[in-house]
């Protein structure tokens, strides 16, 4: 297992009579990392351990096969045997399985292949297959095929369908997207036909809803197979209420905007007069709901939609999402989202959750930080899906239990829980590198390490040294004006102190790297991460240097 093996299992497994969402699924984001094959083995039992009955896998370019004349390098792909292995080990588990391959949106790995070029709807950025093209018909039946195949034990098969906003980009899209009633007519139109070819092997299709609820189309409901499930996503509410919706576009509520005569907190973005939440119609805003002591938006609005609409209620909340931290999770925004979703699913009757763990956006974008970081997320959504109890209370009573889970200790310096480092690593500070400095000295004295810690405390130390690079940006820029006033005393400093930085930088690799191949990933990751950290700043920093020759 990923983490020592204990003599009992954890409480909430043990005091709880029944689980309070009866599907509770971990998503696991193969387009990152490709992670070591024997710490996904190990994984799955301490999914099994914590109470986690499902895993959505995204495969991406790691599929063992795809129906293209070109493969990605064996190097990079699973193969069917260890897929194979793994979706026997999750079923002696109690673990159920769900494949999730790509059939619409988000296929830019594939560019990345010779001959897939005629499968794009805009080739230009390829982040999306044409509807309109037999060769993707083709193409889809094919990989359906496949992919049933690979998972024949499988009742679900996630189709991914989400943001497709190429639609309608080639010239025939648009003559159709006119016929069938706008773009999502189209858009209906090719996702309707990949149900249809999973439904054909006897499993269930899973797809993302934003494309439907989130343009506010409720009324194609009617059409959609009651089998389908729909997963709405929402990976920024916290609480009670929101400041803003994600129903027919962004919609920010106009009351944060109002003059409260007090310290302004963090405002979400303006929009033009009729964009706003308040501009939706009475039945849409009853139905998502107002809470009466601010007038914002309560929390969940998509899942709120749905419910409305259906009985098979499924959300997905997000650990880790691209918007987060380089260097590891926010804690505070990855635990208390999945609570607030545990919350109004179970209010709802809801059947199943989703927690996702992005490796990165797409395929295009930069790997994000290393999964391993996101274990204390992890934990405390297995806790709160099975037990339920989400109050602060409940946080508080199980500090100890959640460090011991981890391999952490359960104080720090005397004082603090692991509760609290998290909470502090994940809050704003006005000077982050005297904050992470001290961090790393309570760490060190605590001998924090294994899977989760020294990930952290490793992740912390890179962290501490992109802030000092930054402080150097920061202070170039505040003395731009007046550099040739500057005193000479002053301008070494700099100098000195970026050239400490790049050594305790190349030190620090090394370690970190031999970390990142045992527990997260791939070597081809770790530089895609690593370079995106130091090599931006270190690059201006210099630029700025020069200048105060």
């Amino acid at each position: 297992m990923i983490f020592s093996r204990k003599n009992k299992m954890p409480s909430w497994i043990t005091e709880t009579s029944q689980p309070a969402i009866k599907n509770r699924f971990f998503h696991i984001d193969l387009k990152g990392p490709k992670i070591p094959f024997e710490v996904l083995s190990s994984l799955l039992e301490q999914l099994a351990r914590w109470g986690i009955n499902g895993v959505l896998v995204e495969y991406e370019h790691r599929i063992p096969f795809l129906p293209l004349s070109e493969q990605f390098p064996s190097y990079d792909r699973y193969t069917e045997s260890q897929v194979k292995f793994l979706t026997q080990k999750a079923k002696s588990l109690g673990i159920e399985w769900i494949p999730l391959v790509q059939t619409f949106g988000h296929v830019e790995y594939l560019s990345r292949l010779k001959g897939a070029e005629n499968l794009f709807e805009n080739p230009e950025y390829p982040s999306q297959l044409c509807p309109s093209k037999k060769t993707v018909k083709k193409y889809v039946e094919e990989i359906i095929d496949y992919i049933c195949q690979l998972h024949p034990e499988c009742r679900y098969i996630h189709v991914g369908q989400d943001e497709t906003h190429q639609l309608g980009f080639c010239k025939e899209c648009s003559k159709r997207a006119k016929r069938l009633g706008g773009k999502i007519g189209l858009y209906l139109e090719h996702a309707q036909f990949v149900w249809k070819q999973v439904l054909r092997h006897g499993k269930i299709p899973v797809l993302w809803a934003d494309m439907i609820i989130g343009t506010g189309r409720m009324d194609l409901f009617e059409k959609i197979n009651p089998q389908v499930i729909l997963l709405p996503w929402d990976y920024h509410s916290t609480g009670k209420t929101s400041k803003f919706v994600i129903y027919k576009g962004f919609r920010p509520s106009k009351k944060q905007f109002f003059n409260r005569y007090t310290e302004p907190e963090l405002i979400s973005c303006f929009v033009s007069a009729g964009q706003f939440f308040e501009d939706l119609t009475r039945e849409e805003i009853e139905k998502i709901g107002v809470d009466c002591d601010t007038g914002y938006p309560l929390s969940y609005a998509q899942l709120r939609m749905l419910s409305a609409m259906k009985g098979n209620l499924w959300g997905a909340c997000g650990l880790y999402m691209s918007a987060d931290m380089q260097f590891h999770a926010n804690y505070v925004r990855g635990v208390l989202n999945p609570a607030g979703m545990c919350d109004c699913l179970i209010s709802r009757n809801g059947k199943g959750i989703v927690a996702t763990l992005w490796a990165r956006g797409h395929s295009f974008a930069p790997i994000n930080a290393p999964w391993t970081t996101v274990l204390y997320n992890l934990v405390q959504f297995a806790r709160i899906s099975y037990s339920g109890k989400t109050s602060l209370e409940d946080f508080r009573k199980c500090s100890h239990e959640i460090a011991y889970e981890l391999d952490m200790p359960e104080s720090y310096g005397n004082c603090w829980s692991l509760d609290d480092i998290c909470w502090i690593i994940s809050s704003p500070s006005r000077d982050k590198t005297t904050t992470l400095e001290k961090l790393l000295d309570i760490l060190e004295k605590e001998k924090v390490s294994g899977c989760f810690g020294e990930g952290l405390k490793l992740c912390l130390q890179a962290e501490y040294l992109q802030s000092k690079i930054r402080s150097v940006i920061d202070e170039a820029r505040w003395w731009f004006s007046t550099r040739d006033e500057m005193p000479m005393p002053l301008k070494h400093n700099m100098k000195k102190r970026l050239s400490e930085t790049e050594k305790e930088i190349k030190k620090l690799k090394a370690p970190l790297q031999k970390y990142y191949l045992r527990w997260v990933g791939d070597r081809h990751s770790f530089s895609l991460w690593w370079n995106s950290l130091f090599s931006p700043d270190i690059m201006l920093s210099k630029e700025s240097i020069k200048k105060f020759k």
